[in-house]
């Protein structure tokens, strides 16, 4: 009895002792991203009183904790507490990520037996932590068993036959493309290969570095990037490689995931698979333009999967392991934050509606959280909750573009499809919840980007997810009515799937195409530019300022003509280059008002190329950084008194754009330079513009 009731003390004590750890830890770390994300300093004396109440819950609650553990985390076995041990081991080893770096910039100063208490602390909420993710893990195992074991040499083949498919597809469009790449549709394509450099000549860990740090510092940080490194080292780095990597590494997961969960409900699941992918066209085109982002898609569309196929009440361990699988999609890329927030919701209105219970929504608030808020604080405090509305501001076009973006690369016809086919399983007691999860999630997932910023094309892919699995389960329906069910099924799936096969010209403008678009408008046909061959002539002779030791600046940002573009252009057209001169002489300027500014760079300058007509994607209204310079270099006002206009021009005869060349003579006054400042600050009084 005596040894039952001192076990039972020690229990309560460690506890106790586990929760005040762990609420030092949290203290610290709430101090800190309260002052990074919102400058909201509080006193961190106040916050440490999360340790003793902490510790009085663990204390009062021992029972319940110990229960939940051994339900949830392998609670009770002994090889548990070396889980606990490696990750006090580890935060104490790594204390300049788990410490140093999150509260960096927090104004916080911690002596050296607050510090160990709080890695500590961090190392039992670590252990806690990776216990429940191993155990949702261990759970999931039996039926990943089971499913493997039920694949059938037809279900290998037909893998086989989808990898093969995208393979050839992929190439086909590669090899055909004669137009060049810019922008968002070649950020990643450039920074694959810088990364792959760092492999090679850097190594594994400085490489690893490297992506560590670009989740830190960049929108387009590496990480996607990383699964093509291996064809960028083996293959070089053209844009036929990128794609082809793209296809293998993205894509095919991706489409081999809707294979795999139309099996789960129908086997052979072939032709339901098929449906799904063909009824979904834009998965191919937007991988071949170059978006690594649809990886970011599989994973959400794995979250969203494990979702659907949970029953009953649910498991708090099953949505830790969806909550993971979110977070990693936000690292990949941070507007996947959209989807998160929206499945968040939706798991609120569904748990509410049919679970009653609030262990899913608990679970996948853990799991999410957790990792972002422990690994990552800065990138949630500085990335995550920017004010992407103000820094996006020129890009918001209003709702007519978002409706013109989802009508091109889905069409009317698919998305009325989606939309009876959710509210009919709605309407179905046995698949109302699915259906629920499954219409409320893209809805408020709109609502959300929408009031944000305006949608490109790779957000677009924020909606496969559930678009995907929607169209799974809704055909799977269908098919149980026999002919007339495999009649809608063709009526939803060929006239989409052929539309993008009709040739058509694309223009690169969103605003130009009608709001009425039945069915996708963009085209399975490898892109040809006319006049593509210009670009690479022109970047050719800026090279040649270039290896005569000369920065040169464009001043130009359009769709037809800008810096990204003449980067990649040779590559794009599969090109050889002619010089060897380092592009780093070639120099960004401000492109966006409100979210570049107006610094020096412009004036670093000893070449300024100028396009005429001047070359905006945004207008005069939001591309003054862009347009005031240019006009003053036309015109020959204000800071065009620095510069000599070269007597050699640059003819881009289709597109009807001719390139003047302005070489700096001597440095701009600070009158020369605020009179281009006053124009900037005409359209945009409460700028910050470079005065000299």
């Amino acid at each position: 009895m005596r040894k039952t009731q001192g076990a039972w003390v020690l229990s309560r004590l460690w506890y106790g002792g586990a929760g005040g750890l762990m609420g030092i830890f949290l203290a610290v770390r709430l101090r800190a991203f309260l002052v990074q994300a919102r400058d909201l300093t509080l006193p961190l004396g106040a916050l440490l009183v999360l340790g003793p109440v902490l510790a009085l819950l663990g204390v009062v609650l021992a029972k319940a904790v110990r229960t939940h553990l051994r339900n949830m985390a392998f609670g009770g076995q002994k090889w548990s507490w070396a889980v606990y041990l490696l990750c006090i081991v580890a935060c104490l080893a790594g204390r300049k990520l788990v410490l140093e770096e999150a509260i960096a910039g927090g104004g916080l100063w911690l002596p050296p037996w607050l510090e160990g208490l709080t890695l500590l602390g961090g190392g039992v909420l670590l252990g806690v932590f990776t216990l429940h993710l191993l155990f949702a893990l261990w759970e999931g195992l039996p039926n990943l068993r089971r499913w493997f074991r039920g694949l059938k040499r037809r279900d290998w083949l037909t893998l086989l036959g989808l990898w093969v498919v995208v393979n050839v597809a992929v190439f086909a469009y590669a090899t055909g493309s004669q137009t060049v790449y810019s922008w968002d549709s070649a950020i990643y394509w450039r920074s694959t290969y810088t990364l792959a450099e760092t492999f090679r000549d850097q190594g594994i860990l400085a490489a690893l570095r490297q992506i560590y740090q670009s989740i830190f510092t960049t929108d387009y940080n590496d990480t996607i990037g990383l699964l093509c490194v291996p064809f960028a080292l083996l293959f070089g780095p053209s844009r036929r490689v990128y794609l082809m990597s793209i296809g293998n590494f993205c894509l095919f997961p991706l489409l081999a995931l809707l294979w795999a969960y139309a099996r789960s409900r129908r086997r052979p699941g072939l032709w339901l698979g098929l449906a799904a992918m063909l009824a979904l066209p834009s998965l191919f085109y937007t991988s071949v333009t170059g978006f690594v982002d649809i990886a970011g898609a599989g994973v959400c569309t794995f979250a969203l999967i494990l979702c659907l196929r949970e029953g009953g009440k649910g498991r708090f361990s099953r949505f830790l392991l969806i909550g993971v699988l979110c977070a990693l999609a936000v690292v990949l890329r941070r507007w996947y934050a959209f989807f998160a927030l929206a499945f968040l919701l939706s798991l609120l209105v569904e748990g509410a509606a049919f679970r009653r219970s609030p262990a899913p929504v608990l679970g996948y608030l853990c799991g999410f959280a957790f990792p972002l808020l422990f690994f990552l604080q800065t990138f949630v405090s500085k990335r995550l909750l920017a004010d992407y509305a103000a820094q996006y501001a020129a890009y918001d076009l209003g709702l007519g573009v978002d409706i013109r973006m989802l009508f091109r690369y889905y069409g009317i016809w698919l998305l009325l499809v989606a939309l009876g086919l959710g509210v009919w399983l709605l309407l179905r007691r046995a698949d109302r919840r699915v259906g629920a999860v499954l219409l409320l999630e893209p809805l408020l997932c709109f609502y959300l980007f929408s009031r944000i910023q305006t949608h490109g094309q790779q957000h677009l892919l924020l909606y496969v997810p559930a678009l995907a699995c929607l169209l799974i389960v809704g055909f799977d329906r269908l098919a149980d009515h026999g002919r007339l069910g495999a009649l809608a099924v063709a009526a939803a799936v060929v006239p989409t799937c052929l539309s993008p096969a009709i040739p058509r010209t694309q223009g690169t403008i969103i605003q130009d195409y009608p709001i009425f678009m039945p069915l996708p408008t963009f085209s399975y046909a490898p892109p040809v530019r006319e006049g593509a061959w210009d670009l690479v002539e022109l970047v050719r002779r800026l090279d040649e300022f270039g290896v005569e030791g000369k920065t040169v600046g464009l001043l130009a940002s359009s769709f037809t003509l800008n810096t990204s573009a003449l980067r990649n252009a040779e590559d794009s057209l599969n090109a050889p280059r002619v010089s060897d001169v380092d592009r780093s002489y070639l120099k960004d300027l401000p492109a966006v008002d409100s979210r570049d500014g107006f610094g020096p760079a412009l004036y670093d300058c000893d070449i300024l190329a100028v396009a005429d007509p001047i070359q905006l994607h945004l207008g005069e209204e939001n591309q003054q950084v862009v347009y005031a310079p240019a006009r003053c270099l036309l015109d020959g006002e204000g800071i065009a008194g620095a510069y000599e206009k070269l007597e050699e021009t640059f003819v881009m005869e289709h597109d009807g754009i001719t390139v003047y060349f302005f070489q700096k003579v001597r440095q701009p006054t600070p009158e020369e330079m605020g009179e281009l400042a006053d124009r900037i600050q005409a359209v945009h009084p409460e700028m910050q513009v470079y005065r000299g």
